[in-house]
């Protein structure tokens, strides 16, 4: 076992995300809360001393991780909320931030960008 120089960080959508999913497909199936926070991004980031730094990095990156999240539905551009802003995504999303990350495994990680932007 190995720890990992990062913090995991689970991304869960909000109530205000599964209103906004329902209202955005009307074929979407009746899904509940528990249903879309059992499976979550879960970001590795830089880590921090203090919980606040970790959130303050998600400040400057949310319009990327907001729209990734978003487009993982398959839902149409134009369906898409019309405030994506700062204040929107927090309002869509909480953080579960642990700093603790261990790798079971000796093999390297291979990684593979999402977006070429997110980088």
């Amino acid at each position: 076992m190995y720890f990992v120089d990062r913090t995991a960080v689970v991304l869960k959508p909000t109530a205000n995300f599964l209103d906004w999913l329902k209202q955005a497909d009307e074929n979407m199936p009746d899904l509940t809360l528990e249903q879309i926070r059992a499976n979550c991004s879960v970001f590795l980031v830089p880590q921090f001393d203090e919980p606040e730094a970790v959130v303050s990095y998600f400040h400057d990156r949310y319009q990327t991780i907001f729209e990734a999240e978003i487009s993982g539905w398959d839902i149409p551009r134009s369906r898409w909320p019309a405030d994506m802003g700062l204040k929107a995504f927090w309002e869509y999303f909480e953080v579960e931030i642990h700093d603790m990350v261990l790798d079971m495994e000796e093999a390297g990680l291979d990684i593979t960008p999402v977006f070429d932007n997110m980088r």
